[in-house]
């Protein structure tokens, strides 16, 4: 490793030497196209948590949570650990936490009594209406790194990108709702 910090394209250049040292036949189109993604994603919320919900005491997790209880009403930890993007393993820790901090409540199913429902509380409701303008406004400086019609395209291919499930993903149920 050379001193002093490597640049974006020189990283992905030197791990696409690493991957080929790997596998001479390394689809690089795919690899650049995902390393590149998940780089992106994890710098928006590497940012949205130090910017934005770290002093609202959250990450990004549970930003999640609370705006997927909001878009769709009162639901189950399962099926809110899928729509969020959590997993079923950290959703009872987060939902422990959330509803110390008064953020959420859960009651039993009355439909099936081996069941929880989870729904925001006021304060929750609260809380997220806070912190969608302000995460709003760092999506918005991520957004103007891109003409409109780049970021439609953009947001066109991701969508076709997220529908696409293999024969072997069909029925992971830990997967997020296709748009």
């Amino acid at each position: 490793m050379k001193n002093g910090r490597i640049g974006a394209e020189e990283y992905e250049r030197l791990s696409a030497d690493a991957a080929r040292e790997i596998d001479p036949d390394i689809d690089e189109r795919a690899m650049s196209m995902v390393f590149n993604l998940v780089r992106a994603s994890n710098q928006i919320i590497k940012r949205l948590e130090s910017r934005v919900l770290r002093d609202a005491d959250m990450n990004f997790s549970s930003y999640g949570v609370l705006f997927s209880l909001r878009a769709v009403g009162e639901t189950n930890p399962n099926e809110l650990a899928r729509l969020s993007g959590v997993s079923t393993a950290s959703m009872s820790s987060l939902l422990n936490t959330m509803s110390r901090k008064q953020l959420i409540t859960r009651r039993p199913d009355p439909d099936d009594g081996r069941r929880t429902l989870v729904q925001l509380t006021g304060k929750g409701e609260e809380l997220l209406a806070e912190l969608i303008v302000l995460v709003n406004g760092q999506e918005r400086e991520w957004a103007d790194r891109l003409s409109v019609e780049e970021g439609s395209i953009l947001v066109l291919l991701l969508r076709r990108m997220l529908s696409h499930r293999s024969a072997t993903n069909q029925t992971d149920e830990s997967e997020t709702p296709n748009e």
